[in-house]
């Protein structure tokens, strides 16, 4: 009795835990198709955006639901808003090289020292690979 009671304890947890991760990844679906979906997105876009946030981050350690916000950002014309999270994420994930360009093309034209050093440090971590022939 006592291990069918622990069995079904663990079924019914996993079960949450599966209905909680859903529920998180489906929202940083939604975020990442506001980011990309259309040609210019909007600031509606990018408010939706952050009222999505809290429930995509549920459970997941993943920068890429706050890498959306700052690609929204980006595209929604606040640059700012866009380096403040693309540095705070290069902070948190120092060696990833896809943030530190986007940390590049957010700081271009808004602090262009700034965007020089995350292109170099973009290209240290990931550099061209030469085509052979």
């Amino acid at each position: 009795m006592i291990v069918r009671v622990a069995i079904a304890t663990a079924a019914l947890a996993a079960a949450v835990w599966l209905g909680v991760e859903l529920r998180s990844s489906s929202a940083q679906d939604e975020m990442i198709g506001l980011a990309f979906q259309r040609a210019t997105p909007t600031t509606a876009d990018l408010a939706e955006a952050r009222r999505l946030a809290p429930r995509a981050r549920t459970l997941n350690p993943d920068v890429r639901v706050d890498e959306s916000l700052g690609v929204l950002q980006l595209r929604t014309g606040d640059r700012r808003s866009a380096v403040a999270t693309f540095g705070r994420l290069t902070r948190r994930e120092p060696r990833n090289a896809e943030l530190w360009a986007a940390l590049a093309q957010a700081a271009q034209g808004y602090d262009d020292r700034l965007a020089t050093r995350a292109r170099s440090r973009a290209r240290a971590l990931a550099p061209p690979v030469s085509a052979v022939n």
